[in-house]
């Protein structure tokens, strides 16, 4: 049984979903293999509220630089090191570790379908993923309960409204928006806006796309494409005629709404940003490199972000901020590989951004004596920043011999191709240090697509 260790306090992921499931009442499983129904305590309450800012939920957890038993179902108590960490993790089958982008996409299918179909078992969602993982099920539990009245609330009754559904509609509006997106030369869809629906009404579709359709066979970027079509989005939410709206997994007891993109009043991230503390483990042990945290000295926030696989593979990392240091502490999610490009090259840097760079089929076949030299030196200039905690030193020796092994083992191989992509991101923070906060502005809105040519969008969370 794999516990919950000091080096997983800072994630604070594990503390949303735990505090999630007690507020549901799920048995969590602790040291010994039972489970317990934890109550609902006035910690618990404290923990909720806290939600992802470490410096108050590790007073609760962790007082004095000691665990607190604060978990109990009345009669024994357990420390947040005495819990199973493997049904948070991943290990335990029901995460996106393991089950990758195929329980992503069916969460999102069946939120939408909990906006005419209320769901209350895995079975009502008609998606196999969450009748085989049950905790799969119990952990976008709330997501399915709690995205239909937001939508209400935003929209009022939706008796005369339909719901498109991007990734599944197949009619004239969504090969309009996808027109749009080609002809504007963006990448794809989300780059320009996350809506994952558009609430419409129903007696208006039609006019509506005729309308959009009219912006994109009339014009061309160079005379105003995208303001125009932008503009006309949002006009028909001003109008109550159309909601775009980007649906998040909800793992708190309540929803969160914001509204981002208006036209004319984007508000674009410009903090100060500092590096709080970065850890950095080269071995072959983990899936990452170690969790970026900074500080938002505007806001007095932390910021975390993390460099991994989605799922773990012997593939492309891609960067995601877990908490953006504003006062909600929001999870914002993935950087998009083009936004980072974009940044890294404005330093005459660039990601890792071919698994060619490591070898293929074969795990870092092309990983030769030059590249080896190259990945140490990163590793040798990022330990020697006073913010870098080295998790455990490696010598050059050290560090070819994994290179060895992980070109026999898969396990290795996968880890390792996570960990130096990671790597190559934190030494690109640490040899621009005095640029910090520009670069993690833009990253910041990277991740939340916010940017005047991007679409107006209303993001439940």
């Amino acid at each position: 049984m794999a516990l919950f260790q000091r080096k997983d306090l800072p994630k604070s992921k594990y503390i949303v979903s735990i505090v999630a499931k007690i507020k549901k009442g799920t048995p969590i499983k602790v040291e010994g293999g039972k489970s317990y129904k934890f109550k609902k305590t006035k910690d618990i309450d404290m923990l909720e509220k806290a939600q992802t800012n470490f410096q108050k939920y590790s007073k609760i957890l962790d007082p004095n630089g000691k665990f607190a038993p604060i978990f109990t179902d009345g009669k024994k108590y357990f420390t947040f090191t005495e819990i199973d960490k493997a049904p948070f993790s991943g290990k335990g089958g029901g995460s996106r570790n393991v089950l990758g982008k195929a329980l992503a996409d069916a969460g999102e299918l069946a939120t939408v379908m909990s906006l005419s179909k209320k769901i209350e078992t895995a079975k009502d969602t008609k998606e196999p993923i969450f009748e085989k993982n049950p905790d799969a099920f119990d952990d976008w539990y709330n997501t399915f309960q709690l995205t239909k009245p937001a939508v209400v609330k935003i929209v009022g009754s939706l008796t005369n409204y339909e719901i498109i559904h991007d990734a599944t509609d197949k009619s004239d509006f969504t090969s309009t928006i996808d027109k749009f997106v080609s002809k504007a030369n963006l990448s794809k869809k989300d780059s320009w806006n996350p809506a994952d629906i558009f609430v419409i009404i129903k007696s208006k579709r039609k006019s509506v796309t005729d309308d959009l359709k009219k912006i994109v066979d009339t014009y061309d970027v160079s005379e105003g494409l995208v303001n125009m079509f932008n503009d006309k989005i949002y006009k028909l939410y001003e109008k109550k005629i159309m909601y775009p709206i980007s649906l998040k997994q909800i793992t708190a007891d309540k929803a969160n709404v914001d509204k981002n993109n208006i036209p004319g009043t984007v508000k674009v991230a410009n903090f100060n940003i500092e590096i709080a503390k970065f850890n950095c483990n080269l071995t072959s042990e983990g899936k990452e490199i170690g969790l970026f945290t900074f500080n938002n000295t505007d806001t007095r926030k932390q910021i975390n972000m993390q460099v991994r696989g989605f799922p773990h593979s012997y593939g492309v990392a891609q960067t995601e901020i877990t908490s953006d240091g504003t006062p909600t502490g929001g999870r914002l999610g993935k950087v998009s590989t083009k936004v980072v490009d974009n940044i890294m090259g404005l330093y005459k840097d660039a990601r890792i951004n071919s698994i060619r760079y490591f070898g293929t089929p074969k795990p870092f076949s092309d990983f030769d004596e030059n590249k080896c030299k190259e990945v140490y030196g990163m590793y040798e200039t990022v330990i020697k920043e006073s913010k870098v905690k080295n998790e455990k030193n490696i010598s050059y020796k050290e560090f070819k011999k994994l290179i060895e092994v992980a070109k026999s083992k898969r396990s290795i191989a996968e880890n390792m191709v996570m960990k130096i992509q990671g790597l190559k991101i934190m030494h690109f923070f640490v040899k621009n240090k005095k640029d910090l906060s520009t670069i993690m502005n833009k990253m910041i809105n990277g991740a939340k697509k916010i940017n005047p040519n991007n679409g107006f969008f209303i993001k439940i969370y």
